[in-house]
Order: C-alpha cells, then sequence, then structure tokens
C-alpha cells in the first residue's frame, strides 16, 4: 500500500512538472516571438530609388543621342531616362543626350548623331554610347576617348531601326531597343555589368539652402527657349519647351526634373557646317536648383576623359535629390532668367527699389 502511494506520488509531481515545463515553454514563445529576416535594400546608382536586386547598380550606363529638331518631337522613352543632358549644336538647335541605368526601355527616339562634348560627358560616366552617325569631331572623339560605341550608320537594320509608325521621316525617325542593344553587345563579348558611376544623394529629405525661385527661363539662342517651372506639390520641375509643355512620345506623360542644374559654358563655331566647340573643360560657373531653390555652384572638369566634379558655395560636391536629374548646358550668364523675391523694409512693405527680375548675376532694371 505503502508503495502504491509512493508511485502516485511521483507520477503526480512528474506530471506536475510536465506541465510547468509546457507553459513555461509556451509563454516564451509568447514572449519572443521569431524575428523576421531584415530586409535588404539597394538604391540604383543614378537616382537613388530602391531595388531587391544588388547587382542591378553595376547594370552599364546606356548614353543615348536624341534628336530635337522639330520634326523630330516628341522624343520617346526621356521619363524612363536617369539622367539628360541638353546641349546646343549647330544653327538655333538643342540636342539632348539621355544616361540610362535605372530602366533599359525599348522604342527610344529618335537617335541622331555624335558631337564632341557630348562623347566627353558619355566618357564621365563609362557609358555606352549609342548615336546615329555624327560630325567629323564627333566621330573621331568617340575612337580618342575610346568609349563602347554603338552607330546606327553601321547598325542600322540590326540594332537600330527605322520606325515607321511614328510619322516621322528620315534622319528623324531612327529608334532602338536598349535590351536589345543590351544582347548585341553580350553576344559581342563586351562586359555590361561593370558600372561604377553614381551620384551624391542627401541621406534624408534634408532642407537645403538658396533663394526662393520657382520659375527660369533658359535661352539657348534667340529662337530657342525652355523654362522649368517648380510644382510645389510634387516637389518637381516641369520642362516647358518652346512654350509648349514637354511629353513623352512613348507614355503620353508630362516629363518632369527632381533636380536642374545649369552650366555657363560658351559655344564657338569651329568646324564646318557651324559645328560648336565648347568651353567644357576647365573651370566655370553654374546653378542648382532644388525644391524651388536656387543656389550658385562652381564646376570643374581637368580634362576630357575626367569627370565634372560640382561644387556649392562653400567647396563641397553638391548633392543630389532622389529622382532625375537634368543637365542644360547654355553659353553665359544672361541666358539664365530669374524672379528673385523681393525684400522688404523693416515696416513690412515690400521695397520699391529691388529689383525682382535678374539674368543670373546681372540684373534687369
Amino acid at each position: 500500500m505503502k508503495n502504491l502511494k509512493k508511485l502516485l506520488l511521483v507520477g503526480l509531481i512528474t506530471t506536475f512538472l510536465v506541465a510547468c515545463n509546457k507553459t513555461s515553454s509556451t509563454n516564451k514563445t509568447k514572449e519572443e516571438p521569431p524575428k523576421e529576416p531584415e530586409k535588404i535594400v539597394y538604391y540604383t546608382p543614378l537616382t537613388h530609388e530602391e531595388r531587391e536586386d544588388k547587382e542591378q547598380e553595376k547594370n552599364k550606363i546606356f548614353a543615348v543621342m536624341l534628336d530635337n529638331h522639330d520634326d523630330a518631337r516628341p522624343q520617346a522613352q526621356i521619363s524612363k531616362a536617369d539622367i539628360i543632358y541638353e546641349y546646343r549644336v549647330e544653327g538655333e538647335y538643342t540636342r539632348y543626350m539621355a544616361l540610362f541605368q535605372s530602366n533599359l526601355p525599348e522604342g527610344v527616339g529618335p537617335v541622331r548623331s555624335a558631337r564632341p562634348y557630348f562623347v566627353q560627358t558619355a566618357k564621365e560616366y563609362n557609358a555606352i554610347y549609342a548615336h546615329w552617325g555624327g560630325s567629323e569631331a564627333g566621330l573621331a572623339e568617340v575612337r580618342h576617348r575610346n568609349v563602347v560605341d554603338l552607330d546606327g550608320i553601321a547598325l542600322e537594320g540590326i540594332v537600330f531601326h527605322r520606325n515607321k509608325n511614328v510619322g516621322k521621316r528620315a534622319p528623324h525617325n531612327g529608334y532602338i531597343s536598349l535590351p536589345e542593344l543590351e544582347n548585341y553587345l553580350i553576344k559581342k563579348g563586351i562586359d555590361v555589368k561593370d558600372n561604377t558611376a553614381s551620384l551624391n544623394f542627401y541621406n534624408e529629405d534634408e532642407n537645403i539652402a538658396g533663394e526662393d525661385v520657382k520659375e527660369i527661363t533658359l535661352n539657348f539662342n534667340r529662337n530657342y527657349k525652355t523654362n522649368f517651372v517648380y510644382d510645389e506639390e510634387n516637389g518637381k520641375y516641369k520642362y516647358i519647351r518652346q512654350g509648349q509643355v514637354v511629353t513623352d512620345e512613348a507614355s503620353g506623360e508630362e516629363f518632369t526634373t527632381d533636380n536642374l542644374i545649369i552650366l555657363f559654358q560658351k559655344g564657338v563655331v569651329a568646324g564646318p557646317k557651324g559645328t560648336l566647340k565648347l568651353a567644357n573643360i576647365g573651370a566655370g560657373t553654374g546653378l542648382l536648383l532644388q525644391r524651388g531653390k536656387l543656389a550658385p555652384i562652381t564646376w570643374e572638369k581637368s580634362n576630357e576623359d575626367a569627370r565634372t566634379i560640382f561644387k556649392d558655395a562653400e567647396g563641397k560636391e553638391i548633392k543630389f535629390y532622389p529622382g532625375r536629374t537634368f543637365v542644360s548646358i547654355v553659353d553665359e550668364e544672361k541666358d539664365a532668367v530669374y524672379e528673385k523675391p523681393q525684400a522688404e523694409n523693416p515696416e513690412g512693405e515690400q521695397n520699391p527699389s529691388s529689383n525682382a527680375k535678374v539674368e543670373s548675376e546681372g540684373v534687369k532694371k
């Protein structure tokens, strides 16, 4: 009998301990839930967009020459470009070079010809340079700068195509597919995963110094001008060309930019058919517009292969807001016209002697 009681007592104690252990384990599980693996985010090097694929940042940059003749507009896939440069070319025209890295769209165009200063800019990004022919100096610069070169003159019908569906006549109807170009290069043994170029971005939505300037007009020549108008609702600049809002031929959406850089680099006729030589080597001045603020900057480019460095008034390299960057190059400071906010006198009334309209550093009276 005594042995039976002992066995029952041991059984009860064992059952109690097992139950306590289960309760303890249950409480421990509730108190320390399993942690989810931390999400790793990577960023595109030219726009600072979030991506989950680390390899994306290694994708080679494509620098594509885009036609801006009256008969070539509108351009297709410009809203997919990370950075766009607008330079003067011959006569009263400008031309774009669009840099694509975060997206490689199809149907980009119309594609046009090379000029030396475009080639030098493409070299800064170690980009693949896509163009359709070029000036004598432009093609010579392609060889001298040793860029990876894709020329529509040699590759028409292979990876460059005449688009018969856009209602444009040659030479304003040349288009390309960037995935097709990339596959072509891979088959030729060209490394398309060696990008090292990137911009310096703000870590967060920082406040920046500068004057409140909501609109600026750029006079490339007497008959061609562009405007950038700041939209406070989305923090972007609307692009207006010859009085018309610029839209993307492929999507129909209005073109906007998050960062606007204006460089003052004098161009002079230095070749046949009015081709230009640009003062883009050395140092000079410019303007930076971000989030409705305008600030003076300087630029430096030590040689044709060097990167152009942009610095603020304190001599520090500028930072960019995430998104697209547009770079416009005009001759002189007077070609950039904008309104400065009017000063107020101590009594809070507007100062009638303040100058509201300026041409960069020069004041219109």
